[in-house]
């Protein structure tokens, strides 16, 4: 579904560059000797996942060894510079996280964009996102490449009914993606079923 059918004919719409919206960061190298079991959550690229930050398999640190380091906070959104290149996420725990090397921190500019407008967007662009990969020995993306990227921005106002009217197919899609994923396992398990039952009547 692209934005330009959300926006109204007549609608006055700007188009501004991504690095004019939003705040883009580089996340920072932690040493492997730093990690602990407890502290200060660490997200890496594994850690956005159907496009939101997971607290799963988290990487922790002492806060201490790092005071003024950049977190990552509710509402930022995240786009995967190293690896899985260009998956965007957002986080919506309530939860600060540290963020490795592999990962830019977008945050929104709320008096010009919308932040889960500017999710939507990236989710919608993941792919040209991708096309922006420089390197051959360890591929990834330039952040003045990112911050080119043009995005339209409408009214304040129509920003929130696009992304509330995206977050509802969003929740949809992941709804019929869960009962895809039920009847999956339902269906392996009477299969399961009817084939142990068919091989104790020989």
């Amino acid at each position: 579904m692209s934005f330009k059918s959300f926006l109204a004919e007549g609608e006055s719409v700007k188009h501004l560059e991504l690095g004019d919206v939003c705040k883009i960061s580089t996340g920072k190298h932690f040493k492997d000797y730093s990690f602990t079991n407890l502290g200060m959550p660490i997200i890496k690229a594994g850690n956005i996942k159907d496009g939101y930050v997971s607290d799963t398999n988290l990487t922790y640190c002492d806060p201490k060894d790092h005071v003024g380091t950049d977190t990552v906070k509710y509402g930022d959104i995240v786009v995967v510079k190293y690896g899985s290149i260009g998956v965007v996420g957002i986080n919506l725990l309530d939860q600060e996280f540290f963020y490795g090397i592999q990962i830019f921190k977008l945050a929104a500019n709320k008096s010009i964009i919308h932040e889960k407008y500017l999710y939507h967007f990236l989710l919608s662009r993941q792919e040209e996102i991708k096309g922006l990969v420089r390197g051959s020995t360890i591929p990834g993306i330039r952040k003045s490449e990112l911050e080119k990227i043009r995005i339209p921005i409408p009214s304040l106002e129509v920003q929130e009914k696009v992304a509330n009217t995206l977050d509802k197919f969003r929740e949809i899609e992941r709804e019929i993606e869960r009962e895809i994923s039920l009847r999956d396992k339902q269906y392996e398990y009477y299969r399961n079923h009817l084939i142990m039952s068919s091989h104790d009547r020989k």
